[in-house]
């Protein structure tokens, strides 16, 4: 049934499901923060800000919301790594779909992006850092786009085996830097470049999933 008058105080919606409850006292004290703090901004009167307040706000506020997301992705690999899913039916995808109320695929991509952004845990229970550590740190800065994102996971995948480590980190410190001051369609043909240079035989597809 649709209805302009939903009980909850969200236009069009009948029943929001609750926020599920933080049982940390400090943990929860500082998603609350969080939260509150968007609701305020939220309820600012934006019609009398400045042009220069409202670009400032939108491109702060863009770096919050890259950076919270890019922290997600080691909550998500302990979240895993601790069977924390259990609670859900079907495979891990099947089961962060279930809890983001988002396509198992959707939920798939983001599963492997965590694996490769996110710190990970052996099996000693020793923390280990990013598979691609100055992407990730990037992106929790907020300085990267999720293109941005892709086109460097795409480039290591590309990447023949045969490249040694130093090069693949030297490789991985250039593309962050250039990622990082450009937008993704000029950022593009410099990643093609530099896979032109070390792998002049490929064939590199930024776009490939």
């Amino acid at each position: 049934m649709l209805s302009g008058d939903g009980g909850s105080g969200v236009d069009g919606i009948e029943t929001v499901p609750p926020a599920p409850d933080v049982s940390d006292p400090v943990l929860a004290g500082l998603v609350e923060a969080v939260e509150s703090a968007v609701a305020e901004l939220a309820g600012q009167a934006s019609v009398s800000w400045s042009n220069a307040d409202r670009r400032a706000v939108i491109q702060r506020m863009e770096t919050v919301s890259r950076s919270v997301t890019a922290y997600s992705h080691t909550w998500l690999n302990e979240l895993i790594a601790q069977h924390g899913l259990d609670v859900y039916p079907g495979s891990v995808p099947c089961s962060v779909a279930w809890m983001l109320r988002i396509t198992p695929r959707t939920a798939g991509a983001r599963v492997r992006l965590a694996a490769e952004l996110g710190d990970r845990t052996a099996l000693s229970g020793e923390m280990l850092p990013p598979l691609l550590p100055r992407t990730a740190a990037a992106v929790r800065a907020g300085l990267l786009d999720a293109q941005h994102v892709q086109m460097i996971r795409e480039f290591f995948r590309h990447l023949p085996a045969t490249v040694d480590p130093q090069t693949r980190d030297r490789a991985e410190q250039q593309l962050v830097g250039l990622a990082s001051t450009r937008r993704p369609d000029d950022f593009a043909p410099l990643v093609a470049h530099l896979d032109s240079i070390l792998d002049p035989d490929g064939d590199f597809d930024e776009n490939e999933d």
